[in-house]
């Protein structure tokens, strides 16, 4: 079955519904400045409350080796998911030393993407690709076109950026991913998730 991610969870109330809607993933952004920062402590009171079959991961950005596994003993998480510019060897070195899943997002709006992500297979569990971008007006686009070069890849990957309910069959008929991940498109405001938009899109996804 395809699994299903929901981002930028702030609150353990989302949390909550997200898991009890079905969610397989639910990521918990650490970035210094991002909107959604939730604190060390919140993440590891959520995570100790999540059933076994959901997976809390932390989301860095070119945060250092220490850093990194500092929070993950802490909050106990099991994956974390990178979206700065971690090398391959970096994303191998941080598996290897706290026996976590490796998430790595990346860009993935053209074919030369492709080339990108080459070098990290062996050394990430997943990637998280953004298929999304912005024009000068700011509206967003989704370039679900290149997606069937992703058999080129051999690491399973969760498709992100603006996919909701009304979308995400058309990303899965072009291709068929590990997951499929929505934050923005669901929420009501920005650290507080729409319950009826999670609840359509979590289960549009698993019925694909």
């Amino acid at each position: 079955m395809l699994k299903v991610k929901i981002c930028g969870i702030t609150n353990y109330d989302d949390a909550l519904n997200a898991t009890n809607l079905g969610a397989d993933y639910l990521g918990f952004s650490l970035i210094k400045d991002s909107a959604k920062k939730v604190s060390d402590k919140m993440l590891k009171e959520v995570n100790e409350k999540l059933p076994p079959f959901v997976t809390a991961a932390g989301i860095f950005a070119d945060s250092d080796h220490k850093t990194i596994t500092k929070v993950v003993k802490k909050t106990a998480i099991k994956a974390v998911q990178l979206n700065g510019s971690e090398t391959p060897e970096f994303c191998k070195a941080l598996s290897v030393s706290l026996g976590i899943k490796i998430l790595k997002y990346m860009k993935f709006t053209t074919i030369s993407d492709i080339e990108k992500l080459k070098p990290y297979a062996g050394n990430v569990d997943y990637f998280v690709l953004d298929i999304s971008s912005k024009n000068e007006n700011g509206e967003v686009s989704i370039n679900t076109e290149n997606l069937s070069a992703l058999s080129q890849i051999s690491v399973p990957c969760f498709i992100t950026g603006g996919i909701s309910a009304g979308n995400v069959e058309d990303i899965v008929e072009k291709y068929k991913p590990y997951a499929v991940e929505a934050d923005t498109s669901i929420e009501r405001l920005q650290r507080k998730k729409d319950f009826n938009k999670m609840a359509e899109f979590i289960k549009a996804a698993h019925s694909l």
